[in-house]
Parts: structure tokens; C-alpha cells; sequence
């Protein structure tokens, strides 16, 4: 498969049912994906869903220590997910970015569907037969 050109800059190739990613985009998306990779930092922006939280009240929401609490959360502020307001001791964390429910929603439907192991590959268009 040949890359895609026609919309311009650097793009990856892909199947026509995709928007394709410009090379550029790879590391950033990586990244966010990266930061919800984890069982703590999953648990973390279910909480923080539905409201602004402070790290006292998310360890006891997913029952792990302040300290691990604090860590993941830097990692989903790293990665733009999660935001901070106030200051001194009333910090809340809260998530940073309205795109985030879907990417959840999207991530829990491919766990509940997996790829079954016996479903046929498709090849590439063009790809010759018998070929690899």
C-alpha cells in the first residue's frame, strides 16, 4: 500500500475506512494512549468522570496509597488528561479533556470484542494472492 498524499503533510499509510495519522500526531497519541495503560490511571479518570476530586479522596476511591496516587496522576498531567485548580491543601483534580469519555467508552468496547483468533486476514488491496 502506497502512503496517502492527498491531504497533505506526512501522512501513514492506511485502509480507506481510516482517517489516517500524520507522522507527527504518532507520539502524541502514543503518549495518551500510554497514560490510560494502566489499571491505577484508568481507575483514576473513571473517578475524576463525573467530578473534581483531591488526591486524599481518590487513594480512598481506588483504595491505593497517597504516594501511588500522586505518581499516576502526574503521568495523566503529563499526558493533558487530568488538570489541577486551587491551591494549599484544597488541590482538585479534575479531567482536562472533553474528548476523553469516548476514548474510555472506545477502549471498553474493544476489551468486550476481541479480535476472535479464526477471523480470516483480509489482505492489503492489491496485495497479490498467496504472496508472504
Amino acid at each position: 500500500m502506497q502512503p496517502r498524499t492527498d491531504h497533505g503533510g506526512d501522512l501513514l499509510p492506511v485502509c480507506a475506512t481510516n482517517v489516517p495519522f500524520a507522522v507527527s500526531e504518532i507520539a502524541a497519541v502514543t503518549a495518551v494512549l500510554k497514560a490510560v495503560a494502566g489499571p491505577v490511571r484508568l481507575r483514576l479518570l473513571q473517578a475524576l468522570a463525573d467530578r473534581d476530586l483531591s488526591i486524599g479522596q481518590l487513594a480512598e476511591y481506588i483504595g491505593a496509597p497517597y504516594a501511588t496516587v500522586s505518581q499516576h496522576l502526574a503521568q495523566l498531567r503529563a499526558a493533558g488528561l487530568v488538570a489541577v485548580a486551587g491551591s494549599g491543601s484544597r488541590v482538585l483534580y479534575g479531567t482536562s479533556n472533553p474528548h476523553l469519555p469516548a476514548v474510555l467508552m472506545a477502549a471498553r468496547q474493544l476489551a468486550a470484542h476481541p479480535v476472535h483468533p479464526a477471523r480470516p486476514v483480509r489482505p492489503a488491496a492489491g496485495a497479490a494472492a498467496g504472496v508472504g
